[in-house]
C-alpha cells in the first residue's frame, strides 16, 4: 500500500456520530434544493442593499430553511444525488465504530458499488489511516491479510490510547481507581492483570511502577499472547484460583496449557515464545511456550523504589529489561507475532503502567 506523506490531522475533541453525518448530508441536500427552488424568508430589518443582493454560496445571511424538524435517516436513493468524494469526506470524520455503524445503516456507504474496489466507509478508513498515521505508527501496524481498512483504523486508535488494565483475573484485586493502575490485596494466590492493547510490530516501551507499603510481594510484569485468560478456561476448575500464565505448562496446569495453546492463530506468527516475564523479587526472567516448563534467565532483582521498564522490539524480535532507566539486558529473543502487556502478582501492592520512550541501551 502506498504511503501518503500528508500532515497528520489533529484531533481536538470527540468525533461526530453516524447520525450527525446523516444530518449534515440532509442539510447539504436541503441547501442544494434551496438553490434550485429557494424558499426564502427575508429579514426586513436588514438594509435594502442586503435584501436585494443576489444569494451566493458564500453569502446566505437572510436565507432560513422553514423546516427545522429533526433530521431523518436518508434513503440510499437520495444519497445518489451526492458524489462519492463528498460522502467519503463526511464519513472521514467518524471513528472506526462510527464507520461500521454508518456502513450497516446505509447500503450506499457499506456496499461496494459497481466499479469500486472498496465500500465508501472502507475508503474513508483507508484515507484516514494514510493521511493521519506517522512513520512510527506505520511500523507498529503491519497489515494482516484479512484486515479491513476500518479494522486498521481501529488498531491505530488503540495504539494512540493510554495503556490500561482491561482484564483482571483473580481474587485479590480491589476496584480500580484508575484504569492504568491495579491494587492487589490477596496474600494466598496468584492474580493477573492484562492490557487489551495488542502489539504486532515496531517498538513498544512500558514502565511498571510498583508501590508496596508493608509486605514484599512477588510481581511478574511481562508480555503474553493477547488471549482472554478465562474465555473457555474455568477460573475454579482449571486455574484453581491461581492465575499466572508464565507458570503454565504440560506439567503444571496441563488443562490450562492445552486450552491456551488451542487459541493460537496466524497472527501469533512462527514464534513459540507465548509468554515472557520478569520476577522482580529474584531477578529471574522466565519465558514459556505453554508446553514445557518455564525457562529462567538470571538478571538483577528489584529494589524497594525501582521502576521496571520493558522494551518489546518486534522488528528485532527481542524483549529488553530496564531498571530505573538502566539497561540490564535482553530478556528473550526469537519473539514474533502479537503480544499484550500483563502483570502477575502474589501479595499486597499497587502497580501502575504507562507508555514511554526507551532509554539508551
Amino acid at each position: 500500500m502506498a504511503r501518503s506523506k500528508q500532515t497528520a490531522r489533529s484531533s481536538t475533541g470527540g468525533r461526530p456520530s453516524a447520525a450527525a453525518i446523516q444530518a449534515a448530508l440532509q442539510a447539504e441536500l436541503s441547501f442544494r434544493s434551496s438553490l434550485a427552488a429557494p424558499e426564502i424568508v427575508v429579514n426586513r430589518s436588514a438594509p435594502r442593499a442586503a435584501r436585494t443582493a443576489p444569494l451566493t454560496h458564500r453569502h446566505r445571511p437572510t436565507m432560513q430553511l422553514r423546516d427545522n424538524k429533526r433530521a431523518r435517516m436518508l434513503p440510499d436513493s437520495t444519497l445518489d444525488t451526492l458524489d462519492n468524494d463528498l460522502l467519503i469526506r463526511c464519513a472521514s470524520y467518524l471513528d472506526a465504530d462510527g464507520l461500521v455503524q454508518l456502513g450497516r445503516t446505509s447500503a450506499r456507504f457499506g456496499i461496494p458499488q459497481p466499479g469500486q474496489q472498496r465500500s465508501l466507509v472502507n475508503e474513508a478508513g483507508r484515507q484516514q489511516f494514510l493521511q493521519s498515521s506517522t512513520d512510527e505508527e506505520w511500523l507498529c501496524l503491519p497489515i494482516h491479510d484479512d484486515e479491513s481498512d476500518i479494522g486498521l483504523c481501529r488498531a491505530l486508535e488503540q495504539l494512540r490510547r493510554h495503556l490500561r488494565f482491561d482484564e483482571l483475573v483473580g481474587n485479590g484485586f480491589v476496584s480500580q481507581e484508575h484504569p492504568a493502575s491495579v491494587t492487589h490485596t490477596g496474600r494466598d494466590s496468584w492474580s493477573t492483570a492484562m492490557s487489551g492493547h495488542v502489539m504486532r510490530g515496531g517498538r513498544h516501551f512500558t514502565e511498571f511502577t510498583i508501590t508496596n507499603e508493608q509486605s514484599r510481594p512477588v510481581i511478574w510484569p511481562g508480555i503474553m499472547r493477547p488471549v482472554l485468560l478465562t474465555m473457555g478456561v474455568d477460573f475454579e476448575a482449571d486455574w484453581n484460583r491461581n492465575v499466572n500464565p508464565v507458570q503454565v505448562s504440560s506439567h503444571y496446569k496441563p488443562a490450562v496449557a492445552e486450552k491456551l495453546r488451542s487459541k493460537r492463530t496466524a497472527k501469533w506468527g512462527g514464534s513459540n515464545v507465548h509468554c515472557c516475564a520478569y520476577n522482580c523479587e529474584t531477578g529471574q526472567c522466565y519465558w514459556s511456550d505453554w508446553n514445557t516448563r518455564a525457562k529462567p534467565i538470571w538478571r538483577e532483582g528489584l529494589g524497594e523504589s525501582d521502576t521496571i521498564g520493558l522494551l518489546l522490539d518486534l522488528d528485532e524480535g527481542t524483549l529488553s529489561l530496564f531498571k530505573s532507566g538502566r539497561f540490564l539486558g535482553v530478556m528473550k529473543d526469537g519473539l514474533g507475532g502479537e503480544y499484550a502487556w500483563f502483570v502477575s502478582v502474589f501479595g499486597a501492592c499497587t502497580i501502575s503502567m504507562s507508555k514511554g520512550s526507551a532509554p539508551s541501551e
